[in-house]
């Protein structure tokens, strides 16, 4: 049902829509510029929507229903009049003289009987001409006045939008269907994309459109509005959507493959072949396995170690479902021990890591005391400041004997506490000074 409601108010283009973001959502509470500033490290940029396709995606990727998430449009200094479809960025104007009004209540734009443009409050309610993409007459009149967003959310229900002007041709095709003033899809806003893409696509909440507060410079998917957006404080901590590719520095050579002898895991053997697998431009090449007995059962996959570069952050993703103890003695075996996280720099770090991850969780070296009632990190036997929890679990949720932390491999890459029983893969950290 939700996303049928969010298909009313798409954008189409003049040719076909299409989805041309990755978006990712991040569940975790931060202010719209530490928001801005995690997308950009970690991906590209906080969300930018084009059109209705990319709403859909967006919203989809929402995992959670607590709170109102960020994109990123903000509310910039600079008024500038723009066209409601995306790829319309033609330099073509007919203002009649005098306009449009400086006058920035007067944000839409409205076609006279001779085909000039003036600009009007955006409540008046005139007669308005749609495009249709569709239609062989690609320009509708529609008789019945209506306000220029009531206009436009027609148009997007039952064709593609108001009508864009490209050239004079098509100016003149308006004119020669319109015998009154009607309502075109230019209009003038503040408000801009983090990334300075120049995408009209809007879709605020009926609210919004009346509030006059200028304290309110950044937009919130509404989750209880189906989507619909809606301006706050930018102080204020959400959630928040990011697009793009996840970052990583790629090795610039070949990795070299550890000996099947060195893929042994603590409690058991594995006769598969270690698979070392890179973000770089060469992908390694796997060794024979041979047999070790070190150990209480057999590994039946092949263990996969997801590394972008002990250069670049010293954690390696191992794709192997163990137990967290046997996490713990192939990493301790292997390398330092299971990763601790001290800050959002070392939480950010690891979230590279488990996108890539094969299980819904990763196993982090965090660990529950029953005698004592604390969680602490098995590497330096502290508790740490920084937390990362999902709410419900951690020092203020439940706890019981035989919990180890892990971490999300999708959403907000939160904290949880799970059985140590459970398989899942996990990172270890290695030697290096990057960490």
């Amino acid at each position: 049902m939700v996303f049928f409601l969010l298909v009313v108010f798409g954008l189409l283009s003049f040719t076909s829509s299409q989805v041309s973001h990755q978006y990712h959502f991040i569940n975790n509470r931060n202010n719209w510029t530490e928001a801005q500033r995690i997308c950009r490290e970690m991906y590209t940029d906080l969300a930018t929507v084009n059109n209705e396709d990319e709403m859909n995606s967006l919203f989809k990727t929402i995992t959670v229903n607590s709170y109102d998430v960020y994109i990123g449009l903000y509310r910039s200094q600079v008024f500038r009049w723009q066209w409601t479809l995306s790829d319309n960025e033609n330099t073509f104007q007919n203002w009649k003289n005098n306009e449009p009004d400086k006058n920035n209540n007067l944000g839409c734009a409205a076609m006279d009987k001779n085909g000039q443009w003036f600009s009007d409050s955006c409540d008046i309610q005139m007669q308005f001409v749609c495009f249709n993409a569709t239609s062989n007459g690609k320009y509708i009149i529609i008789e019945v006045k209506k306000s220029w967003r009531e206009a436009q959310e027609y148009c997007r229900t039952v064709h593609t939008d108001l009508a864009n002007v490209r050239n004079s041709s098509e100016n003149k095709d308006i004119k020669d269907i319109a015998k009154n003033d009607v309502w075109i899809g230019l209009f003038k806003d503040s408000w801009s994309w983090s990334d300075q893409s120049k995408s009209s696509f809007r879709f605020w909440n009926s609210s919004q459109l009346s509030n006059s507060r200028k304290d309110r410079d950044c937009v919130t998917v509404m989750l209880n509005q189906t989507g619909k957006w809606n301006d706050v404080q930018c102080n204020t901590t959400q959630p928040f959507i990011c697009y793009g590719d996840l970052k990583s520095q790629s090795t610039t050579k070949q990795a070299t493959p550890r000996p099947a002898t060195a893929t042994t895991k603590g409690n058991y053997t594995s006769k598969q072949p270690t698979q070392i697998l890179t973000t770089g431009p060469e992908q390694a090449t796997p060794r024979p396995a041979t047999t070790n007995t070190e150990g209480n059962y057999t590994s039946t996959q092949p263990t996969q170690i997801l590394t972008t570069g002990p250069e670049q952050d010293n954690l390696i993703l191992v794709r192997e479902n163990l137990t967290w103890s046997e996490a713990v003695t192939y990493c301790r075996k292997h390398h330092i021990d299971l990763v601790s996280i001290y800050s959002e720099e070392h939480q950010n770090k690891a979230a590279r890591k488990v996108v890539e991850a094969s299980t819904s969780h990763v196993w982090l070296g965090l660990r529950y005391t029953c005698t004592f009632n604390f969680w602490f990190w098995t590497k330096n036997r502290e508790a740490g400041c920084y937390q990362n929890w999902a709410s419900g679990h951690g020092p203020h949720g439940y706890e019981e004997c035989g919990l180890s932390g892990a971490m999300e491999s999708t959403g907000g890459h939160r904290w949880v506490g799970r059985p140590e029983s459970e398989r899942l893969n996990f990172i270890c950290q290695i030697c290096t000074n990057a960490f």
